[in-house]
């Protein structure tokens, strides 16, 4: 066809067009976390997740064992223990006071003496097995007070937590450690404690710690000087009255002792519930700084 109208040759269609090949993306943390904050560092803020008016829920760092936990049916179990080992140090007492009556008094009837030996040796039996019954359970409590201490407070204790017991059981140290002990626990036990800080060194200990662990150390001290004697073997009139005479003075000891470490427990147990159960890592550093609190 030819004319104004006739088609004209035909127009090839253009390539497609492909887009050119750029740099790769680079990894970003950052947008990860401001897409998934699940993983970004706040997660581990039990404070930032947990609202005000709940407990707040365990976070997954630091990994821990157990976690806070109200020792008060351990700490009446010690109590009971101790008041039971305080009434068999006064019965003890009472046994050595009757052996020295009946020696003086019927020296040469063997029967009454055997039966005084009986008497005496039955009630040593007896108080050590309260003994070792009240030391197990109130170290126990001891241990799980010290759980919750290390959770309250970040502060480095003196001891790590295995001196719990061997502070009790070492020869010669067993005269300061468990004070130490204590000292540490009452101090991050203590809502005045600020969770963060550094050391527990800095924090005074009590004049309750002081006065129960005086007694306690002048209470075994007379008492491991009475039972010598009774094991060397005391036959002599007045070696029975110097030891009965000690064991009452060891009883007294062993009284105010108790007494003390009673009002001890009920403080410290005291102490851990008016604090909040929120882990050192969930708080933040106390402004202005830490001044220990005059005790």
């Amino acid at each position: 066809m030819t004319g104004p109208h006739a088609a004209g040759p035909p127009v090839p269609p253009e390539p497609e067009r492909r887009p050119q090949a750029g740099p790769l993306p680079s990894y970003r943390p950052e947008a990860l976390e401001q897409q998934f904050p699940f993983y970004g560092p706040a997660w581990y803020d039990a404070a930032a997740y947990q609202p005000a008016h709940q407990t707040p829920t365990r976070p997954p760092q630091p990994p821990l064992d157990r976690w806070f936990t109200s020792e008060q049916a351990m700490g009446l179990a010690a109590s009971i223990l101790i008041c039971v080992v305080t009434v068999l140090s006064w019965a003890t007492a009472w046994s050595d006071w009757h052996s020295y009556r009946v020696f003086k008094l019927f020296r040469d009837d063997q029967d009454k003496l055997d039966q005084a030996d009986l008497i005496s040796g039955s009630l040593g039996i007896v108080a050590a097995l309260a003994l070792f019954a009240a030391a197990a359970v109130f170290i126990v409590w001891l241990w799980r007070v010290r759980w919750n201490a290390e959770m309250f407070c970040r502060g480095e204790h003196r001891f790590t937590r295995g001196w719990v017991l061997g502070s009790w059981i070492c020869p010669v140290v067993n005269l300061w450690y468990p004070k130490q002990v204590v000292d540490d626990i009452v101090a991050a036990s203590d809502p005045r404690t600020p969770a963060q800080v550094e050391t527990l060194r800095e924090v005074p200990g009590t004049r309750l710690v002081w006065a129960w662990w005086l007694t306690w150390v002048v209470g075994l001290v007379l008492d491991n000087v009475a039972q010598r004697s009774v094991l060397d073997g005391a036959a002599e009139l007045g070696d029975l009255r110097q030891n009965a005479l000690m064991a009452t003075v060891s009883a007294v000891s062993t009284t105010a002792a108790a007494v003390l470490a009673v009002l001890l427990v009920k403080r410290l147990n005291e102490l851990q519930m008016r604090r909040p159960w929120t882990p050192w890592w969930a708080v933040a550093p106390a402004n202005p700084p830490f001044q220990p609190p005059a005790r």
